[in-house]
């Protein structure tokens, strides 16, 4: 599911990103708002290019690359999934505490240069016992050069990890979801911790529904402008409409329709549900009003 990401002026002057062709470069901010709550997604190029590309005729694999190379993403294998990381994703974004958590496993560069170093032994193993002619001296000092080099390549991923490379700054960090909608005014405060209680935001709504959610204070000024409705039975009927079919702007659009019922019921009461109403063919009603 796509979700609402920063972007600042910062992402259009990177002179890195520059050097990566316009559409990677669009393709990049996209991913964004494909990615999970850790920045992570399934390396599927087809996928992607539906997603984020879909009228352009373009090999999304290559643009994928361009960003991969140039260390705007990480394209990364755990057993037999394919999967992408982008770089420096917590620094340049702040997921919503309500966001699933990821299901995707994370990239471990340690784990990576281990497997290459291993690839690196296993050939040098090999080499070892077809030639013949080595004696046991150079095997020995072969032997002791891989250790070594297998020390040093450990050491580098606790070095970097205590000095990690600092970002593009493509986008300042921010603690404000982006909402839906600019004349929404519905959207929950984007700060509550990752230990907040779900259950106590939900209590900061004067009405929830499923799409529609209104606090205190909007409930209260529509409750005062219409006046010769019920806004709370009008508002579960348009949940239940906007529920099957969702607008672009459902605080726009429940205004609008809200404004029509409020005009078209001026002067009538308020419609409330009938209580013990007699049926259509009581006989005593029925001659009261027709005879």
């Amino acid at each position: 599911m796509a979700r609402s990401r920063n972007i600042k002026p910062g992402f259009f002057t990177n002179d890195e990103l520059a050097e990566c062709s316009p559409l990677a470069r669009l393709l990049f901010a996209g991913l964004w708002t494909i990615a999970d709550k850790e920045g992570r997604l399934d390396d599927r190029p087809k996928k992607v290019k539906a997603l984020v590309l879909p009228f352009d005729n373009v090999d999304c694999d290559e643009l994928l690359q361009q960003l991969h190379d140039r260390k705007f993403i990480q394209r990364y294998q755990v057993q037999d999934g394919a999967y992408i990381q982008i770089t420096n994703w917590k620094k340049h974004q702040n997921p919503h505490c309500k966001e699933a958590p990821s299901e995707i496993p994370e990239y471990c560069e340690e784990d990576e240069k281990q497997e290459e170093e291993q690839v690196k032994e296993d050939e040098s193993t090999m080499q070892v016992q077809c030639n013949n002619s080595a004696n046991e001296s150079q095997v020995t000092d072969k032997h002791e050069a891989q250790l070594e080099h297998s020390a040093s390549t450990v050491q580098e991923p606790v070095e970097n990890n205590l000095n990690p490379a600092d970002s593009f700054n493509l986008i300042p960090d921010s603690l404000t979801l982006i909402p839906d909608s600019v004349v929404n005014t519905q959207a929950a405060d984007a700060t509550c911790s990752e230990d907040g209680n779900v259950h106590q935001m939900a209590s900061r709504y004067a009405f929830e529904g499923n799409v529609i959610r209104l606090n205190q204070k909007d409930f209260d000024s529509w409750k005062a402008l219409f006046k010769n409705i019920d806004l709370a039975a009008e508002l579960t009927r348009l949940d239940l409409e906007f529920t099957h079919e969702k607008p672009k702007n459902w605080f726009s659009t429940a205004s609008a329709k809200l404004n029509y019922q409020n005009k078209h019921s001026s002067g009538r009461p308020i419609q409330k549900a009938a209580v013990n109403q007699s049926h259509w063919n009581d006989k005593d009603e029925w001659e009261e009003n027709f005879l």
